[in-house]
């Protein structure tokens, strides 16, 4: 019997339905669960148009400070501690994966780990070419032990940098934290929602809650992908293995932060975590 794999999202009316119906349908063929995590007035209007999965209602969101009913990074993640699944994921809900490879991947890669991996921006589905986003992710399979990792946050999906921090957390308490580098995570490209200022105004107050820049040049989202790329193993759907060239011996990396007799972050290079706010 092939294990269960469940994938949390959070469907949007306001979205175009076709293109999120067909990723979703991606995800089913491939074998994965789905559900959407959504408020009531959400669910109402997109469960008639996605009868294949469960929804599940949240009682909070954060409309009253951007607007909309994103849906929290903390939610999900309760959300999925629940599911009977040892590996769970969370994929943007506009995003179709295109390969097979992906499930028996995951089931060999994902046991105490977090894999991860870009989109690729195209014209249309049936496009032979198209353009991998490098500045930022948009899907995540993980062990479910991996949860624990995460201190409470304010991070939302929809929202830039709750992507950065769904790696980050992880990565600082020495999970392996490994990248998909093969091309199969497909989005047709549209018009972008936010604009770098908000992107900047939710870098500096939220993620640098968590993380502390220990210089002038870590304080930037540059140096934190760089930091990602850097720290993740490699892996591609074809021979289900990373890259040995570049194995990062991670919790060798990982220094211990002590004040006052209590641990109270760690660091890596120029970053200092904050286990607890």
């Amino acid at each position: 019997m092939i294990q269960k794999m469940t994938i949390a999202t959070s469907l949007a009316p306001g979205k175009e339905i076709d293109i999120q119906r067909e990723a979703v349908s991606s995800w089913q063929k491939i074998g994965f669960t789905v559900i959407s995590v959504n408020c009531e007035e959400e669910i109402t209007i997109l469960k008639p148009h996605f009868p294949t999965i469960e929804f599940v209602r949240v009682f909070k969101d954060a409309r009253k400070q951007y607007g909309k009913p994103y849906v929290y990074f903390d939610d999900i993640m309760t959300v999925l501690l629940k599911q009977d699944c040892k590996v769970c994921g969370i994929v943007n809900s506009d995003i179709q994966l295109v390969k097979a490879e992906l499930y028996s991947l995951l089931l060999k890669e994902a046991v105490g780990s977090l894999i991860y991996g870009s989109r690729m921006d195209v014209e249309k589905l049936t496009s032979k070419g198209g353009e991998v986003v490098q500045e930022g992710f948009d899907y995540f399979f993980f062990d479910k032990s991996v949860i624990a990792t995460y201190p409470p946050s304010a991070f939302c999906l929809g929202l830039p940098c709750w992507d950065y921090w769904a790696i980050l957390a992880p990565l600082f308490s020495g999970i392996p934290v490994k990248k998909i580098m093969t091309p199969h995570a497909y989005h047709i490209r549209h018009k972008v929602n936010w604009n770098n200022e908000i992107s900047n105004q939710l870098f500096r107050y939220l993620l640098l809650r968590h993380i502390r820049p220990l210089s002038i040049e870590a304080a930037s989202p540059y140096y934190i992908l760089e930091f990602i790329e850097r720290y993740s193993r490699k892996l591609t759907l074809y021979d289900e293995d990373y890259d040995k060239e570049t194995r990062q011996e991670l919790v060798s990396q990982i220094k211990e932060v002590i004040i006052k007799g209590e641990i109270q972050g760690r660091i890596i290079d120029k970053l200092l975590f904050f286990r607890t706010i």
